[in-house]
């Protein structure tokens, strides 16, 4: 099982960086990979791309959990994939709206515009290549996830009116996660990290020595 990383937060500079491609499906890309999966199974997300965790590679972790009969999912059940070098290589021309969140934005949402379809190029697990047309909801959270390897936020796909909404209360809530901490035993740094339990007692080690 992979170990947690701390989760940046905006305006933390490797979130407006273009990623470098990964080596491939090498040891260092699926370690990295293993631990971004344990750390979105803890956050409870969808997604989480490596710029997330203080990584500036073309990488990013799904799971969109299991499927039900009735077209809800149960989120319960871990499925977690792994997408290297990801690459879009085609999009529909229909969009839909549907409201979306960031977990380096976390309790921030917002309505976002996204192609209905996406055909994405990647490398998996086993070092193949794959080849995917995505719809819906998948095909957001794939545009979500390539956009942080471009170095581009979901606020940053907001109409002028909307991003006028919503980043005041973006710096609200950062103001709030910096005094108070985050939703799953972590705590908010001013360098723009969001640092784990273990993380937080490091420091405070460190500043008892001090």
């Amino acid at each position: 099982m992979g170990k947690i990383l701390p989760i940046t937060i905006h305006p933390h500079p490797v979130l407006q960086q273009v990623a470098e491609p990964c080596n491939g499906a090498d040891t260092a890309t699926l370690t990295l990979a293993e631990d971004m999966i344990a750390t979105l199974a803890i956050a409870n997300g969808i997604g989480l791309a490596a710029p997330q965790v203080a990584a500036s590679k073309r990488l990013f972790v799904v799971d969109f959990g299991e499927e039900l009969e009735n077209g809800r999912r149960n989120y319960d059940i871990k499925k977690p994939e792994i997408l290297i070098n990801p690459e879009i290589i085609a999009v529909s021309t229909e969009t839909f709206s549907m409201q979306e969140g960031c977990l380096s934005l976390p309790g921030l949402w917002a309505e976002v515009e996204h192609n209905q379809s996406v055909t994405v190029r990647y490398m998996g697990r086993d070092g193949q290549l794959c080849e995917e047309t995505a719809t819906g909801l998948r095909a957001a959270v794939f545009q979500h996830e390539i956009d942080h390897l471009n170095g581009i936020l979901f606020t940053d796909r907001l109409t002028a009116a909307r991003k006028a909404v919503a980043m005041p209360k973006w710096q609200k809530l950062r103001m709030g996660l910096i005094k108070n901490g985050g939703e799953f035993d972590v705590l908010a740094a001013e360098r723009g990290l969001l640092l784990s339990a273990a993380h937080r007692e490091a420091l405070e080690e460190d500043e008892d020595d001090a």
